[in-house]
């Protein structure tokens, strides 16, 4: 087993969270990462959405603060904590980082964050591309020493789960989140999007933030879990399968694992040094649009997924504020503010031909008026798959008719 395979898990008990991270730190011997002087770290958190720490929808500050004052022992040069928020609007990481509190911990700490978008952009070439060729991203990915990678355990609408390999989704800017979505609307090829645009930074240490976790519909408007667990170590692939065995999710059931470990940047074989996961387990409840297995040829399950299983975007009125982020930062353009902009009396519009079911209407949404409903009769009663199944049962029906008159006329005889 490859050292770079460990993976520590630490139990944060009386909400010591510093204690925890120290611990897991030392048990895959992080420390090896920074013997050389004056080196420059970039820390990536998860500032998805400007939500308070007690919503589970970013890491937390707690955790945040004791990866700094843990990297401040070994005097780098610079400490900088970079993100770029979910949203289409500039000014939206600012205000992320600070409802957050992951604002006051880097000025607490003294140490620098910004948002990606404030900082000078390049363009990197993709190695071995899956589908992405190159992606626009901070300069600082290639500026700084090392990469930590600071992700939060939560479900995710359309990855099923979002941890390590997703959280470096953040690294690009704004509206590149969004025109990727649009770019690659099929859960196949945008996972293979993640696996591309992970490889450009490929984060040398990764901190998984398992202190208050999401389930349900994450990965902001989920149910908050408290786990109080931290998870440390090397590869990407190792780490995430790891949280799937956790949380009790299957690890083939997150393509973009298999994706990376396609573009050889990790295995799903890991070995556990701390707390041994059967005393951590517990069982995450799915978002309500995790696809669905159907026992059918692959064709007609994919078809099953898209049409029958599929579901319809609500926008509740009593939660509603028509702050235009849903329209606003729609990949496809599938959703149009109302006629009238009356809070209480109308929602936006969803506009079904258009939309790819990326779900990050109700990823981004700070209100958490998007609901999500699958109507199985009204979806089949519209899809060609009825007339096939109704085509069948006549066919079938006509068989037998034809059978039942073939002996007849036989016994006849």
């Amino acid at each position: 087993m490859n050292r770079n395979n460990q993976i520590a898990i630490t139990k944060i008990l009386d909400d010591n969270v510093e204690k925890a991270v120290f611990e897991a730190f030392d048990l895959i011997n992080a420390k090896e990462l920074f013997l050389n002087k004056k080196l420059k770290v970039l820390i990536k958190p998860n500032v998805l959405i400007a939500k308070a720490p007690e919503r589970a929808a970013t890491t937390h500050p707690s955790v945040l603060k004791s990866i700094i004052k843990w990297l401040k022992q070994f005097n780098p040069e610079k400490i900088i904590v970079g993100e770029s928020s979910g949203t289409f609007k500039r000014g939206a990481t600012e205000s992320a980082f600070e409802i957050s509190g992951l604002k006051k911990v880097c000025e607490e700490e003294g140490v620098e964050w910004t948002p990606f978008e404030k900082t000078a952009l390049k363009t990197y070439k993709v190695i071995n591309p899956l589908v992405l060729e190159e992606i626009t991203a901070s300069k600082l990915l290639e500026e700084v020493d090392i990469i930590i990678n600071v992700p939060k355990i939560k479900t995710h609408h359309q990855c099923i789960l979002t941890c390590a390999i997703k959280n470096m989704f953040g690294t690009l800017i704004l509206g590149n989140k969004m025109r990727t979505h649009a770019q690659f609307p099929s859960k196949e090829r945008f996972n293979s999007a993640l696996a591309d645009i992970y490889s450009v930074s490929k984060p040398q240490l990764t901190v998984v933030d398992g202190y208050y976790c999401q389930e349900g519909n994450g990965p902001s408007a989920g149910d908050v879990v408290k786990m109080d667990i931290i998870l440390a170590g090397y590869d990407p692939v190792a780490l995430d399968t790891a949280v799937c065995h956790i949380i009790d999710f299957n690890p083939n059931d997150i393509l973009y694992i298999s994706k990376l470990q396609e573009k050889g940047l990790g295995t799903p074989d890991y070995k556990i040094v701390g707390e041994p996961i059967d005393t951590i387990k517990r069982k995450f409840k799915k978002s309500k649009t995790h696809p669905v297995s159907v026992p059918l040829p692959k064709f007609l399950a994919k078809y099953v997924g898209k049409t029958i299983l599929r579901s319809d975007i609500k926008f509740n009125k009593n939660k509603c504020k028509l702050c235009s982020t849903c329209w606003n930062n729609c990949p496809a353009q599938a959703i149009s503010p109302p006629k009238e902009l009356k809070q209480g009396e109308y929602v936006p519009k969803w506009h079904k031909s258009k939309c790819i079911t990326c779900y990050c209407c109700a990823e981004l949404c700070p209100y958490e008026a998007v609901e999500f409903k699958v109507n199985l009769i009204k979806n089949t009663f519209t899809s060609w798959l009825l007339l096939l199944f109704i085509a069948l049962l006549f066919g079938a029906a006509v068989l037998i008719w034809l059978i039942f008159q073939i002996f007849k006329n036989f016994s006849n005889f």
